[in-house]
């Protein structure tokens, strides 16, 4: 009986655990994502956050070298709690032309990559090709990643020039901004578990 018993609990666990012997496609969970940027100004400083952040993420925990990603986010969903400054950024990254920012992943890379009591965690080099305010550069961000039962998360901050995409500057008291922002993304989604359609 106890054998019994040990077997079903073992199997139960087995089910349990992300079915993820091959790539699969899940979309990015858009309520538990967020992007936010940071603008840097002599006098201060402010951030902007959204929580429109949608796309897909094609995953394979046992060789991340063969997942993808792929995230697009509107321009005029940040909001940094200051509606003339959020208007007034809207105009400068010139929205109504370009309305969306848009990440896609081209090579991916663990630099660690190990299983835990919960999981799985580690740091991912993903490069790619960050498309702003018109223009498309590429960008290689570290990421790191978390897997904790059925829950895929990856956090990662990192460094955009607003020269290089062609941003000009807004100023404050005759001093413009910062050249370069900080963006910040929590990007989570649900994987497919075992014995589950």
């Amino acid at each position: 009986m106890r054998l019994r018993a040990l077997a079903r609990a073992v199997l139960g666990l087995l089910l349990y655990v992300p079915a993820l012997a091959q790539p699969v496609s899940v979309p990015v969970d858009t309520g538990q994502s967020t992007l936010a940027y940071t603008g840097h100004h002599r006098l201060h400083d402010w951030t902007g956050v959204s929580r429109a952040v949608t796309g897909a993420l094609v995953l394979d925990l046992d060789d991340p070298a063969r997942s993808r990603v792929e995230i697009e986010v509107p321009v005029e969903s940040f909001d940094s709690g200051n509606g003339n400054r959020d208007s007034n950024m809207l105009d400068v990254v010139e929205a109504d032309r370009y309305p969306t920012v848009r990440f896609v992943s081209e090579r991916i890379t663990a630099a660690s990559w190990e299983t835990t009591d919960q999981g799985r965690q580690g740091t991912w080099q993903v490069e790619g090709r960050l498309t702003f305010h018109g223009q498309t550069h590429p960008l290689t961000i570290p990421v790191e990643v978390t897997v904790t039962g059925a829950t895929f998360e990856a956090r990662s901050v990192f460094e955009v020039s607003l020269d290089a995409y062609g941003v000009d500057r807004p100023k404050l008291l005759l001093m413009p901004i910062r050249p370069t922002i900080d963006l910040e993304a929590t990007i989570r989604a649900s994987l497919p578990v075992a014995g589950t359609d």
